[in-house]
């Protein structure tokens, strides 16, 4: 198992995820961005499209986004 950091996937309305994950792929405004736990903190705007969380043992789950904002810090992505 690989190391794993906290994420939340948060919209206006609500709470969309919230747990550990091993990786989250996301596309920024720059192109598409690979995030594991000791990251280096970033702060950047997203692309319409999806964010995939590859959760602790592995499980994978998409969401669907049309644009937000993605900071990474050294114990959160969110």
């Amino acid at each position: 198992m690989g190391m794993s950091v906290h994420v939340d996937i948060v919209s206006s309305e609500h709470n969309l995820f919230s747990g550990l994950a091993e990786l989250v792929v996301v596309t920024g405004e720059l192109g598409e961005l690979g995030i594991q736990a000791g990251h280096t903190p970033l702060l950047t705007s997203l692309k319409p499209g999806q964010v995939e969380v590859t959760k602790q043992g592995g499980e994978q789950v998409i969401y669907y986004i049309s644009g937000g904002m993605l900071e990474v810090q050294p114990d959160i992505i969110t």
